[in-house]
């Protein structure tokens, strides 16, 4: 299909546009520079320049919904703000954020520790189109998110599917441009939406401190709202809710509303025509106690069920009492109820529910103690990584100038050793480098893939 979405080709035609604009914005420059003078020039070039914003004077978004990081707030702590904010121009002495939210929550958080010297973040002026919008949101893709977060970003990004649809004549649903934009399927996107708009606020909020997870705040969203503060004072009571426990609230809700046995309005006003086949039924029972011959057939129709001579649904169907189109070679009916299954009691179905739950916890736990196993044992064999040093990077590590270093991904683990040889015209000059790694930071947007910086503390040294 020609107009077919294809996220991809959107960003790199995103990238094109950029290094297209940003070329023809140097060639402006320099003429405008040239025509204008130097005053007017260097004013066009400061435009460019990355500007240093006090953090309290970035507003973040209405829609933000990020936690600080601390993997990232240590990256900050350690080596400062690498990758500059992206914001709008000033509005009232304040800048709004377009991207770099984790950045900020991060350094405000350094501030409250007493880390005053990264108050100032690095920021660059940028006006948003949709392409920026859905490049921001894929770069915070893959990032580690609590449930109630990757519910937020649906939300938010529903918004930004409509305008990619409208904008480039995208053909489909738009869950569907939605679920390419975050790679969520369908399914998970309902569920997204149905508990953003029906949970109520007291569950949100233990949604969102994660003391519910995503499978119990779905059902949840199917309650009404009395039968959601039955929930509520359940969690209060207990201190969690569980599954089970919901299912069981679902139950209830549905039995209050329909009580076996009672007539709705709508039955009554039926004409009663069905009453006529039981009285049949009873004729031609009357006219079987006559004539005994012909009462055989249906005593041969029910029998227990032999998988070698009973190939049937019937005989395992809960309507086979009252129906009267049973037969004994039927493989497929639109009308079957498991007999087995619509007679299990409340008990049966939750102890059931709780023997699924029991597997799923000892597969989960089989499956950490065997990722703890091969972590034990990659711990017992220690990797020799070959770090080699120039003279300038030797004496900046050996005078404690140099801190990390930006090297090729190869296994690296916090409070590993290292032994890094100082070379010189390709061939060692016998002095070394001990250091302890203390900090390991990769796959972030800036990295290449296969690159992470890590943090060094020297022990010693030739």
């Amino acid at each position: 299909m020609a107009n077919r979405f294809n996220l991809m080709e959107l960003l790199n035609q995103r990238s094109r546009e950029q290094e297209a604009a940003a070329g023809e914005q140097e060639e402006a420059a320099k003429v405008e520079q040239a025509a204008a003078g130097p005053e007017k020039g260097d004013a066009g070039q400061q435009a460019e320049e990355i500007k240093m914003i006090d953090v309290f004077d970035l507003i973040p978004s209405k829609d933000n919904f990020y936690r600080v990081d601390d993997d990232l707030k240590r990256s900050i702590e350690l080596v400062g703000v690498l990758q500059p904010l992206l914001v709008k121009r000033p509005e009232n002495g304040k800048y709004r954020v377009i991207a770099g939210h984790r950045r900020r929550l991060a350094v405000l958080s350094l501030i409250d520790e007493g880390k005053e010297e990264r108050r100032y973040m690095p920021c660059v002026f940028k006006k948003e189109d949709l392409k920026d919008r859905l490049a921001i949101i894929m770069a915070n893709r893959f990032r580690d998110k609590t449930d109630w977060e990757k519910m937020m970003e649906a939300i938010e990004a529903e918004n930004l599917a409509r305008d990619l649809k409208r904008e480039l004549q995208l053909p489909g649903r738009t869950r569907e441009v939605l679920a390419e934009i975050t790679g969520v399927t369908e399914a998970q996107l309902g569920r997204y939406k149905a508990i953003y708009n029906n949970l109520t606020p007291q569950l949100m909020a233990e949604f969102k401190a994660d003391n519910i997870n995503v499978s119990v705040a779905s059902e949840l969203s199917g309650l009404s709202e009395e039968w959601q503060e039955r929930a509520e004072r359940k969690l209060e009571e207990a201190g969690t809710l569980t599954l089970p426990d919901v299912k069981e609230l679902k139950r209830g809700e549905e039995e209050s509303r329909g009580i076996p046995g009672q007539m709705s309005m709508a039955d009554a006003m039926q004409p009663e025509e069905e009453p006529e086949e039981p009285e049949e039924a009873e004729e031609e029972t009357a006219e079987e106690m006559e004539e005994p011959e012909e009462a055989e057939e249906p005593a041969e129709e029910w029998e227990d069920p032999q998988p070698e001579t009973i190939i049937s649904l019937c005989y395992s169907c809960d309507k086979y009492e009252t129906c009267h189109e049973k037969k004994s070679t039927v493989r497929d009916c639109n009308a079957y109820v498991n007999r087995e299954e619509a007679r299990k009691t409340p008990q049966q179905r939750y102890d059931e529910e709780q023997a699924k739950i029991d597997r799923e916890t000892k597969k989960k736990l089989q499956e950490q103690q065997q990722e703890a196993a091969a972590a034990a044992r990659q711990q017992e064999e220690p990797k020799e990584h070959d770090i080699r040093l120039s003279g300038e990077r030797y004496d900046e590590l050996a005078s404690g100038k140099l801190t990390f270093l930006l090297l090729k991904k190869d296994g690296y683990k916090l409070g590993e050793r290292l032994t890094m040889p100082e070379y010189a015209g390709g061939k060692p000059t016998h002095r070394n480098v001990y250091a302890e790694i203390t900090y390991i930071w990769e796959d972030w947007t800036g990295l290449e893939d296969d690159f992470c910086i890590i943090g060094l503390s020297v022990k010693d040294f030739d």
